[in-house]
């Protein structure tokens, strides 16, 4: 049996309110990065996911969550829908997400019924079920992929439209939403508030739901909506098992050193007694994997450095 721990954030940058100087070491992890073999792997998690279930990227990982969140399969193509607030920043707009602490249930389905009225006629159809997981039910999805939400955070969102010609109604979609939402009394009301407007949608993971997944695992330890719509929908039960470690990603985005540290040492507890017994497949969902094997314990020569934060 090989282990397949997926650790997103693994090497990212610490919450700026933690001291590098002062930082303790990390001794399993050390160990194992330094004496296991480092290969290059593409994909970011979703992707990766995707891939261990037999699937590629493109099949669209919206379709699995929807089946996990509403124990439903779809009954046409998904989308998942993100309500972002757009900033304009000189010559560009940037997009950052919204979380819960700043929607709030009503507020989430209150424009989505304005978004379901005006795009009736389209087919289009939104589905709140948590003020930040919304899904687009939709007969005709975009022919080339939208990029994800975590690849457009931050950034300007004129680089990660859909420019052809087969997607330019998905384009007019996006626009159309922008100029619907800022016409909206609840986002006047946000703003008198001092609170950020929800002023579009960012659409990914287009997609239909295939009648199976083919593969599967012995054994699943992770909370991750994709993955517990792909375990769902697999048939056949694999012989690896599969971990999905979050703790790390989720600290770094509220920014929280002592869930990071704590996260980090959670992390130390899982590695150490894996190290001894079995193949463990490490991915950063960076680009890089790590392989181990228990043999590995005794490349003594390849000496534990401190860990390089990206």
């Amino acid at each position: 049996m090989i282990r397949h721990l997926f650790v997103p954030g693994l090497l990212d940058r610490p919450p700026d309110t933690v001291d590098l100087a002062a930082l303790a070491r990390f001794p399993a992890l050390e160990r194992f990065i330094a004496r296991s073999r480092e290969e290059p792997v593409q994909g970011g998690l979703e992707e990766l996911l995707m891939n261990f279930f037999g699937l590629q990227a493109s099949q669209g990982g919206a379709p699995f969550c929807y089946l996990a969140d509403t124990g439903q399969r779809p009954e046409t193509g998904v989308l998942r829908a993100f309500p972002v607030h757009l900033r304009a920043d000189r010559d560009r707009v940037l997009l950052f997400p919204l979380d819960e602490s700043q929607l709030n249930m009503d507020e989430a389905q209150a424009l989505a019924a304005q978004f379901n009225e005006h795009f009736s006629g389209d087919g289009l159809a939104i589905e709140v079920h948590s003020p930040h997981r919304w899904y687009l039910l939709a007969q005709c999805l975009p022919r080339t992929p939208l990029a994800t939400l975590d690849q457009v955070a931050g950034r300007s969102l004129g680089d990660y439209l859909p420019h052809s010609e087969a997607d330019r109604f998905w384009l007019s979609v996006i626009n159309e939403t922008q100029m619907l939402f800022f016409d909206s009394p609840l986002n006047r009301k946000r703003e008198q508030a001092g609170r950020l407007p929800v002023n579009g949608l960012w659409f990914d993971g287009a997609g239909r739901l295939p009648d199976t997944v083919p593969r599967g695992a012995s054994h699943i330890d992770g909370n991750h909506c994709l993955l517990r719509g792909l375990a769902a929908c697999s048939e056949e039960q694999g012989e690896d098992a599969l971990i999905l470690f979050e703790d790390i990603q989720q600290s770094l985005l509220i920014q929280d050193a002592a869930s990071w540290l704590q996260a980090r040492q959670r992390l130390e507890g899982i590695l150490n007694p894996l190290m001894r017994e079995t193949q463990i497949m490490l991915y950063s969902c960076d680009g890089r994997r790590w392989h181990w094997k228990p043999s590995c314990n005794r490349h003594f020569w390849r000496y534990s450095r401190p860990l390089c934060w990206s």
